[in-house]
């Protein structure tokens, strides 16, 4: 089946869910720019069906009347509008149906619904009003400080979007099947069709006439019960303002909630510092921590800042981790601020967070053990290591959550000494057992994204703050291709979330490379203009061979976590629900260290095996730090790095794009046409050159031009007409009264 994806980008549900499709159907997606470029995809693309994984703009009626076009909606049938996974979070249960009473008398219920759903319903006039085609539902909490709309729509939003969809898709196709029969056959399609190849008769039949059965709408698709969370409403945009929270009378859940609702666009505007600005994070600080010496604390007092962010006390006696903050854009900024960690953000902006003996020392962890130790009560972590034990031997499980996968400089600069304090323990002087293996876990939603792209968009030089974080995380994978397999210690990566970019090439450099089914994986660097380091060229030529390690760096599509492991980066798919995968990682690790024969644990020959066709001694991981480097500085320095710094900025600031590209549009490229990042010029220094000498020429010949036309606009006695003829614009006139030379006063 041709199918079309209309996206307002190309995220992590719609990425997952062309993925998915492309097993069995051909794909093609167009960013939904406006209504014109929509009804002429269409009319390109000529697909079977429309899907709208994340569209934020209406579908043109042209092309919901000429074609199925499929919603995917982040709530349950029934309910509609813009924010519903902000509602939900906010404490929106149902009860009350209208939604400016809701707000005005705050009647949100503190414990929420129990379950939340996914929609897949049929475009028409009206928003989420249409025929409901699927729908699938998963339990959720809302006071769990994990969970924040961003993760919730990676997760389980994500998985129940793709159940719903390929229930969708067979049943449109059993209906189409069912349409195409003589008349007398019945016309209800079953609630699971099962169908083994769908023919031409079949797509052709496929159309916005067709009828989805009442029952698609009343029981979900993995566990045929209805809705489970209650009743179900239109809400409208929850806006900035309607989140906003008092320090004095809200709850810090009541705190937690709204900001996380907003996570991680557009984020809780409040004045809690004093001017108004966008505020992340919304992690509750365990109470028990607050020191009765300190007596009264005044909420909205900073009482602890660590990892850059900052906690401020409410009025209940407990504390709100702030951890990120974005500057309001006022209507003179052209894009929006970058978003930054708190304590730094702020203090740029003239915002104390205090000094070390205002804080409140019971909440600064003092000992290195205690450092890196894994927290049981609530409160901000980013880094921290769970030491497990199987009766032989131990493992460290290490965890770096870092917001939206992103590693600054001094975040990598954390994670180098963490690893630091777990080769200390290797010899087992501290637990008594030997350690075998540091486990990388990255973060649930994120196992790592590589560069932080926002603090470097806001740092004072950008290209700077480039050179120190790429150093800076080619530090961290230097810790894993040396010092550990110096202490005798093997690495494992478990790519429990999304990946990409550097953050690929951090757990290829380990022995062992596991991966959840479900993940999305994007090792290219080449859209946001860079040629990477992270020891890739060791890891990725290693492990995929010359060919794989070039493909998986210029193909700049995702791949499944199936494809990874097809190409090598992936040693292991644990083919298992995203609430099983930690106890499937621990499991896979022990067995993977098991006993065996008198020969030892024979499972294990293959660890590490790609390091067998690389040079991974010192001199050969410092020649290829030292050539990827080469690389990476052109890119911040050098004529090339307009590609750099212009893609870096229009990221971080979602400045819209004028175009779709054309690898995923496949729809609009035809024969020799290829993105500016598919060339082979795109990775010249000298063709950037050119380029800008090329602009430049042209600048400094217009204004030549003007220069020209500007002094003989103040000479009264010149021939017009001959000026005009060298032109070559006859019929152009000079206005009189023009100063000499005014090209110095008017550009």
């Amino acid at each position: 089946m041709k199918i079309l994806f209309f996206c307002t980008a190309h995220n992590s549900l719609s990425q997952r869910l062309f993925l998915v499709l492309s097993r069995n159907h051909s794909i093609s997606i167009e960013y939904a720019l406006c209504a014109e470029k929509m009804i002429e995809a269409a009319d390109l693309a000529k697909p079977h069906l429309i899907i709208c994984p994340f569209l934020t703009s209406a579908v043109p009626q042209q092309v919901y009347e000429t074609y199925l076009t499929l919603i995917v909606h982040p709530g349950p049938p029934g309910d509609a509008g813009p924010s519903a996974l902000d509602w939900m979070l906010m404490g929106d249960d149902g009860t009350e149906a209208d939604s400016q009473r809701l707000l005005r008398d705050n009647r949100f219920n503190p414990v929420g619904r129990s379950h939340w759903a996914v929609t897949v319903l049929q475009a028409i006039a009206e928003f989420d009003k249409g025929p409901v085609w699927a729908f699938d539902q998963f339990p959720v909490n809302i006071n769990d400080t994990r969970v924040s709309k961003s993760s919730l729509y990676r997760g389980p939003v994500t998985h129940a979007a793709v159940a719903a969809i390929l229930a969708a898709i067979q049943r449109i196709e059993a209906a189409a099947s069912l349409a195409s029969k003589p008349c007398g056959a019945p016309l209800s399609p079953p609630l699971t069709p099962r169908l083994d190849s769908i023919g031409s008769a079949v797509t052709a039949n496929i159309s916005p006439g067709l009828s989805a059965d009442r029952a698609f709408a009343e029981l979900s698709v993995t566990t045929s019960e209805p809705f489970l969370g209650g009743n179900t409403h239109y809400r409208p945009l929850l806006k900035a303002s309607e989140r906003h929270f008092d320090i004095r009378k809200h709850t810090a859940s009541a705190i937690s909630r709204r900001i996380r609702s907003a996570d991680s666009q557009p984020g809780c505007l409040s004045n809690l510092f004093g001017p108004k600005l966008y505020l992340y994070g919304g992690i509750i600080e365990n109470p028990t921590l607050l020191s009765s010496k300190q007596g009264h604390i005044v909420p909205g007092s900073i009482i602890a800042v660590r990892n850059e962010a900052v906690c401020v006390a409410t009025c209940d006696n407990k504390g709100i981790w702030i951890t990120h903050v974005r500057q309001v854009k006022a209507k003179t900024d052209v894009t929006l601020w970058p978003k930054v960690p708190a304590a730094p953000g702020l203090e740029k902006l003239g915002i104390s967070t205090g000094s070390p003996s205002s804080w409140f020392h019971p909440l600064l962890l003092q000992t290195q053990s205690e450092e890196w130790a894994k927290s049981y009560h609530d409160t901000f972590r980013e880094i921290w290591v769970d030491f497990v034990t199987d009766g032989q031997q131990r493992f460290a499980y290490l965890y770096f959550d870092f917001y939206n996968g992103a590693m600054s400089t001094e975040q990598c600069r954390r994670m180098v000494r963490c690893l630091e304090y777990i080769s200390s323990t290797a010899n087992g002087r501290d637990k008594g057992l030997p350690l075998a293996a540091v486990v990388l876990m990255g973060g649930g939603s994120y196992f790592s994204n590589g560069i932080h792209l926002n603090v470097i968009d806001s740092a004072a030089d950008p290209a700077l703050e480039s050179w120190y974080n790429i150093n800076a995380i080619d530090d961290v994978v230097e810790k894993l291709l040396l010092d550990l397999p110096a202490c005798g210690i093997t690495t494992i990566a478990a790519i429990r979330g999304n990946c990409a970019a550097g953050g690929v090439a951090l757990a290829a450099a380990c022995d062992v490379v596991l991966a959840g089914q479900h993940v999305v994986l994007n090792p290219a660097y080449r859209s946001l203009g860079l040629s990477g380091s992270e020891f890739h060229s060791v890891s990725y030529r290693g492990r995929c061979g010359t060919k794989g390690a070039e493909m998986a760096l210029r193909t700049m599509t995702p791949l499944s976590a199936d494809d990874a492991r097809g190409i090598g980066i992936v040693d292991y798919v644990l083919d298992v629900a995203p609430e099983s995968l930690n106890a499937a990682v621990q499991a896979h690790v022990e067995n993977l260290f098991a006993r065996g024969d008198k020969l030892g644990p024979t499972p294990w020959a293959k660890t590490g095996a790609w390091k067998r066709n690389v040079d991974t001694s010192p001199a050969g991981l410092a020649l290829a730090r030292t050539a990827e480097l080469g690389q990476m500085s052109m890119d911040f320095w050098s004529a090339r790095s307009e590609r750099y710094h212009s893609r870096r900025r229009s990221f971080v600031r979602k400045v819209k794009p004028s175009s779709t590209p054309l690898r995923f549009a496949t729809h609009r490229r035809e024969e020799g046409m290829m993105d500016d990042e598919e060339q082979d010029t795109f990775d010249s220094v000298e063709w950037f050159a050119e380029k800008s000498m090329q602009s430049l020429k042209r600048n400094l010949s217009d204004r030549a031009v003007r220069s020209i036309k500007d002094f003989f606009r103040g000479c009264d006695n010149y021939e017009r007409r001959n000026v005009d003829s060298s032109m070559g614009r006859d019929d152009e006139k000079f206005g009189a009264g023009a100063t000499v030379f005014g090209c110095y006063y008017n550009n």
